[in-house]
C-alpha cells in the first residue's frame, strides 16, 4: 500500500521546523514562475541522492513533485538506518550505514545542495554538518590517518594542513617540470616514501598525473577513454607499494573500480581534483581542504533534514514502490508501473517522467524494443557494468585511538577501509545508541568481493557466508593495527552488522545477491553513458552513471546528475535551465588552461602529450625512470630534481 507523506513523530516535528525556516533560504539561482511553464507533474523514480535533488530544484520551481522509492529509508546509497533489535534504555538503535560517507574538499555540487537544506540551529542549513579536518585535528599536525604497506607493517601518518595548503608559484605551473614537482611534493607528503624506490615511484606517478591534468578534454574523453589507469601508470613490473597505495589506493580505495579496467578519464579525473584541492587552488565557500565528514549519522544529519524539507515544499513521497516499466504511445511515456512489496502494481501518470534509479535496475526496462525503437542510443547501456563496495560495522567497547580515524588497507585482495566513528561524531555514542557499552564503531566498506582472502578463509568475499567476511575483516584490521591499538582485540568487539543489500543463501549459505551495486567507469564507456534528456521528449534519466563532469560514481556525480536532469526538464517544460546551478569543470588555474589548449593542437597534430613526450625522450630532462636499461644516473638524476 502506498505511503505517501507518511512521516514519524519526529520526522513530521523537523518537518515543521523546516517550514519556519525555509523562508531564510534561497530556492537557487533563479525561481522559474509557474505562469510560465507548461505541464508541471513530474514522477521522480528513486529516493537517492539523484532523486532528491532533482526533486528539489523542480519543486522549488513549481512543479507539482511526486518521488516513488522501493524502499522505505531515503537517500539511496548513502543513508544511515537503525540495527533492529538494538535499541535499550531509551536510546536509539546502533547506527549502521551501506558504507562510510566522506566528502573531498573539491565537493560543490553536494555541499550547494546542503547549503539550502534548513536545519534548526544551523547558521549555513545541513551545510554546517560537515567537519573538516582544521576541525577534526587534535592538533597543529592534523587529521590521522593509517595505511598498510602489508601484515605487519602498517604506517602511521598524518595529513599535515601546514605543508599542503599552500598553492605553489602560480608562475611556475606553467613549467611542466615545474608542475610534476609540486604534485610529487602533495603525493609524497601524504604517502611519506620511506625508501629511495618509492621516491622514485612518487616522482613517475606524478608524471603520469601531470600528463592528465595538461591533457585537452578532447585526449581525455577519446583515447584516454579506451586505456586503463593500470595500463596508463605502467604498473606491470612496478613494486607492491606502487600498484597497491597508488594503482588501488586512487580507484579502490575511493570508488571500488578496479584499475586494470577503470578508464584514464576516470581515475584522472579524480587525481585532477585532488591535486588543484590540496594545493589550496579550489577555495571558496562550499568546498574545504582535503576531505569532510559529517558529525553524525548520515540520515540523522542530512538526509531526514532533507526530506522533510522536501515535503513541506510540497513533494509527496511514495514508500516501496518500484519501478518496473514504462508505457508508450505517440513518442511519448503515458504512463508509469510501479510495484509494491506483495506483488501489488499501480499505474503513474504525469507530465514528465525522471528514472533515477541504478542502471542494472533500469536497463532491462529501457532496452525493450519498443523503447530502442524510438531511442536506439539507449542500448549502449548493455555495455555499462556494475561492481560491488558494500559496508560492515564493528561495534566496539572501548574507543579507538583517535590518530588512527581513517584506515586504508589497499594490499589485502579485499580492498578494505574504514573510519573510526567516535572522532568525526559530535555524539556521546554509549548516551545516545543501543545498550549503552558500545563507545567506539568502525565504519568499514569492503571493496572487491570477488578475490580471496588471506588470513581466515582463501574465498572471494562474495562465497563466503555473513560470519565468514566478519572473520576475515577483523583479522585484517587485528593484524594491521593491533599492535599499535590495543582496542583492535576480540574481547574488544561488542557486535557488528553487515549491509542489508547483500543477500545469503538459505541457512546462511553464500552470497547470492547483491540488491544495491556500483556502477564503474570502465573503459571505453565515457560515450555509452547517456547524458539525462531521450529522445523520448518526457523521459529523462539521473544518476551517478550518467554523463557528468565527475566523471566518477560517487556523491558529486550523483547530486550532478540530478541538477543536469533537472535542467533537462526546464528546458523541455519551457522553465529556465540556467537557473539549477552546475560547475561543468574542475577549478584550473590559468596557466594549466594554457597547457591544455596547447595540448589540443599537439592532439589535433596526431602528437603526444607534452608529459607523455617527456617520459620518452629529453625535451624536458625527464628521464626514462623505468623504462630501457637500468640507467643508474638517470634515476639518480630523478630523484635529486622530484625530492
Amino acid at each position: 500500500m502506498t505511503q505517501a507523506n507518511t512521516l514519524s513523530r519526529r520526522k513530521f516535528v523537523a518537518g515543521a521546523a523546516a517550514m519556519g525556516a525555509a523562508a531564510t533560504f534561497p530556492l537557487g539561482r533563479s525561481a522559474t514562475a509557474r505562469a510560465s511553464m507548461h505541464g508541471r507533474r513530474i514522477a521522480i523514480f528513486g529516493a537517492g541522492m539523484s532523486g532528491l535533488v532533482a526533486a528539489q530544484e523542480l519543486v522549488e520551481r513549481g512543479f507539482e513533485v511526486d518521488v516513488y522509492e522501493p524502499l522505505s529509508l531515503f537517500g539511496g546509497k548513502a543513508r544511515s538506518y537503525g540495527v533492529p533489535g538494538t535499541a535499550h534504555g531509551g536510546r536509539k538503535e546502533l547506527p549502521a550505514e551501506h558504507g562510510f560517507r566522506f566528502f573531498p574538499g573539491f565537493y560543490q555540487h553536494v555541499t550547494e545542495t546542503m547549503r539550502r537544506i534548513p536545519a534548526p540551529g544551523r547558521k549555513n542549513g545541513v551545510l554546517s554538518a560537515l567537519r573538516s579536518l582544521d576541525d577534526l585535528a587534535g592538533d597543529e599536525d592534523g587529521y590521522g590517518i593509517t595505511y598498510s604497506g602489508g601484515p605487519g607493517s602498517a604506517t602511521e601518518s598524518l595529513i599535515r594542513l601546514r605543508d599542503f595548503q599552500r598553492l605553489p608559484n602560480p608562475n611556475q605551473l606553467g613549467n611542466p617540470a615545474e608542475l610534476v614537482k609540486a604534485i610529487n611534493t602533495i603525493f609524497g607528503g601524504l604517502a611519506t616514501p620511506t625508501t629511495f624506490t618509492r621516491a622514485i615511484e612518487l616522482a613517475w606517478f606524478a608524471a603520469r598525473v601531470g600528463a592528465f591534468i595538461t591533457a585537452c578534454d578532447e585526449r581525455r574523453k577519446g583515447p584516454w577513454d579506451h586505456i586503463s589507469w593500470w595500463k596508463f601508470l605502467r604498473a606491470d613490473g612496478r613494486s607492491t607499494f606502487f600498484k597497491d597505495n597508488l594503482v588501488k589506493g586512487t580507484t579502490m580505495g575511493l570508488v571500488a573500480v578496479k584499475p586494470e579496467v577503470c578508464s584514464v578519464s576516470s581515475a584522472g579525473n579524480i587525481m585532477d581534483a585532488f591535486v588543484w584541492n590540496l594545493m589550496g587552488y579550489d577555495r571558496g565557500p562550499l568546498t574545504a581542504y582535503a576531505l569532510r565528514f559529517l558529525d553524525g549519522p548520515t540520515s540523522e544529519v542530512w538526509i531526514d533534514p532533507w526530506v522533510a524539507y522536501l515535503q513541506s515544499r510540497g513533494v509527496r513521497f511514495h514508500t516501496g514502490q518500484a519501478l518496473t516499466g514504462v508505457e508508450l504511445g505517440g513518442g511519448r511515456v503515458t504512463g508509469a508501473t510501479v510495484v509494491d512489496g506483495h506483488g501489488t502494481q499501480r499505474r503513474v501518470e504525469a507530465d514528465w517522467y525522471m528514472a533515477a534509479v541504478p542502471v542494472d535496475k533500469l536497463r532491462p526496462m529501457l532496452t525493450t524494443p519498443e523503447v530502442l525503437a524510438h531511442d536506439p542510443s539507449l542500448e549502449l547501456m548493455n555495455d555499462l557494468q556494475v561492481d560491488w563496495m558494500n559496508g560492515m560495522q564493528i561495534y566496539l567497547k572501548q574507543p579507538a585511538r583517535a590518530a588512527a580515524s581513517l584506515v586504508g588497507i589497499f594490499d589485502h585482495q579485499w580492498t578494505i577501509s574504514a573510519v573510526l566513528q567516535r572522532q568525526l561524531w559530535r555524539r556521546d555514542i554509549p548516551k545516545e545508541f543501543g545498550d549503552g557499552s558500545v563507545r567506539d564503531i568502525i565504519s568499514i566498506d569492503i571493496s572487491t568481493w570477488d578475490r580471496p582472502g588471506s588470513i581466515t578463509t582463501k574465498k572471494a568475499a562474495r562465497d563466503c557466508t555473513k560470519e565468514e567476511i566478519f572473520r576475515e575483516v577483523w583479522a585484517v584490521l587485528k593484524e594491521r593495527i593491533a599492535r599499535r591499538d590495543p582496542a583492535f582485540r576480540d574481547s574488544n568487539v561488542h557486535s557488528w552488522t553487515l549491509d542489508p543489500a547483500i543477500k545469503f543463501g538459505p541457512g546462511g549459505g553464500g552470497v547470492i545477491a547483491n540488491e544495491e551495486t556500483l556502477t564503474v567507469q570502465t573503459v571505453g564507456t565515457w560515450e555509452k553513458r547517456p547524458k539525462g534528456p531521450t529522445a523520448i521528449p518526457n523521459l529523462f534519466l539521473s544518476g551517478d552513471w550518467i554523463r557528468v563532469t565527475a566523471n566518477v560514481c560517487s556523491m558529486e556525480a550523483a547530486n550532478q546528475g540530478g541538477r543536469q536532469a533537472a535542467q533537462a526538464v526546464l528546458a523541455a517544460a519551457g522553465g529556465d535551465p540556467s537557473s539549477v546551478f552546475i560547475k561543468n569543470e574542475i577549478a584550473t588555474p590559468p596557466d594549466i588552461r594554457k597547457l591544455k589548449a596547447e595540448d589540443k593542437k599537439r592532439f589535433d597534430r596526431g602528437l603526444p602529450n607534452i608529459l607523455d613526450a617527456a617520459v620518452r625522450g629529453p625535451s624536458l630532462q625527464l628521464p626514462r625512470l623505468f623504462e630501457g636499461a637500468d640507467a643508474d644516473a638517470n634515476i639518480r638524476a630523478a630523484a635529486a630534481r622530484f625530492g
